[in-house]
């Protein structure tokens, strides 16, 4: 199975329907147009399904082989497909996320209790970030900003 190879990219701007397509691959596998649009939670048509994946194809999203039927697979992470997307979020919030996440924990229903957990350790390691990055500017003697 010969597979199309990955553009390299840091950040692709990706739809909310190229995302769906892309967590399904990500869940499933691997799979052919027919299994995608088999598994696809909506009723959408099938060349509709068709032209998403090969324009995801094209935005270097997916690969598709060259068997016959082809198979699709995701070839980008979960950081590069949402990247674009916090960024239009961060500009938006001008720089202050707290708004952001206060929304996104305002029903503590929606965190579980790893996904806190994993919060306390992201504030834990940007704390300690920031007091090496304190003493080493007093070490240097440049002013803290």
């Amino acid at each position: 199975m010969k597979i199309d190879k990955p553009k390299k990219q840091q950040s692709i701007p990706v739809s909310e329907g190229e995302m769906e397509l892309l967590k399904m691959l990500w869940e499933q596998g691997p799979s052919t147009l027919t299994e995608v649009h088999k598994n696809y939670s909506r009723t959408i048509g099938y060349t509709t399904i068709q032209t998403r994946l090969n324009r995801m194809v094209e935005k270097g999203i997916l690969s598709r082989s060259s068997d016959y039927p082809a198979v699709y697979t995701p070839i980008v992470e979960l950081k590069t497909a949402t990247g674009s997307f916090f960024e239009k979020i961060a500009k938006i919030c001008s720089g202050t996320l707290v708004p952001l996440i206060a929304y996104l924990t305002r029903d503590p229903r929606r965190l579980t209790p790893e996904e806190v957990e994993m919060l306390k350790e992201l504030i834990a390691r940007h704390e300690k970030k920031e007091a090496e990055d304190n003493k080493s500017r007093n070490e240097a003697g440049t002013p803290a900003q």
